[in-house]
């Protein structure tokens, strides 16, 4: 009997051990945890990139920042990079990530393949004016004028070919457009204005950090002023005196559709075929005109 109450008091002080030991642990997690702040999306906050731009903020007029990124722009003949995608839409079953290669030719001449597993997903050119999109799972080549939406539904996605290659390219669009300037403690806030006899459109937005002078974030509008395109330019690198994002990401909101595209191997001002942004259509394949 006396061994019995013995172990019983041996049971019930480890109890009291473990109980105490428990709640400290508890009681000190609870203590430290914080409720997580939710994150926005980098569409609606770009703050944390400029956190990561080190430097003196510039005072440069709005000619003198012009200058600066049309002349960057101008720069840049040709480019050739690794690339690793990632798309979003609301027909695909979660995001859709492939890797590929990415050519690009000064003002609008692009081509991307991207491919999966060995295996080609898509391969799409444009010369500035057309473009052509070849889907080797179904052997079709569908074309059309790059300036206009064109909804793909083998890929279950909405594309704007001409949107990929403007984002190389201010030059035009900022000198295409009335440009005015907000200036801000960290960037500047150009605003692309087209203005007629009677109407003043608001055409697109650059952000532009004050320290370096580079683009860090584009809007484009659609005629009734909501937004068609945002793109988000980091990581920037130094190139044959061009400076390049290693990270564009874009989003058309009315689609739904989003777009990632990381480079890798870039290869900047190196000679490229013009022919390669025009190929000929695989032999057998079906041509769908789109317009």
């Amino acid at each position: 009997m006396q061994n019995e109450k013995s172990k019983l008091k041996k049971m019930m002080k480890s109890h009291i051990i473990v109980s105490s030991l428990l709640f400290q642990i508890l009681a000190s997690g609870c203590a430290t945890f914080k409720t997580p702040v939710s994150q926005k999306a980098i569409w609606e906050d770009t703050s944390a990139i400029l956190r990561n731009i080190q430097g003196k903020p510039q005072s440069l007029s709005l000619q003198q920042i012009r200058d600066k990124i049309i002349s960057n722009s101008s720069r840049l003949t040709t480019f050739r990079a690794n690339i690793a995608m990632t798309l979003t839409a609301p027909d695909l079953k979660g995001p859709v990530r492939c890797t590929g290669l990415i050519l690009y030719q000064n003002p609008a001449s692009l081509r991307a393949v991207g491919s999966k597993f060995a295996t080609t997903l898509f391969d799409i050119s444009s010369d500035g004016n057309k473009f052509w999109l070849y889907v080797p799972l179904e052997n079709k080549v569908y074309s059309g004028t790059c300036n206009a939406f064109h909804r793909i539904e083998a890929l279950g996605i909405n594309i704007f070919p001409g949107d990929m290659a403007s984002l190389f390219n201010y030059k035009e669009i900022l000198e295409r457009e009335k440009p005015t300037l907000e200036t801000w403690p960290a960037y500047w806030l150009i605003h692309m204005l087209k203005m007629d006899k009677e109407d003043v459109n608001l055409k697109g937005n650059l952000l532009v950090d004050r320290v370096n002078g580079e683009v860090f974030r584009c809007e484009l509008f659609n005629p009734d002023g909501s937004i068609r395109l945002q793109a988000v330019f980091t990581n920037y690198v130094t190139y044959r005196e061009c400076r390049i994002p290693q990270r564009i990401d874009v989003r058309w909101p009315a689609y739904d559709t989003t777009f990632s595209i990381a480079f890798s191997n870039i290869v900047v001002n190196g000679k490229l075929d013009p022919k390669i942004f025009t190929p000929a259509a695989s032999k057998g394949a079906q041509a769908v005109t789109l317009d």
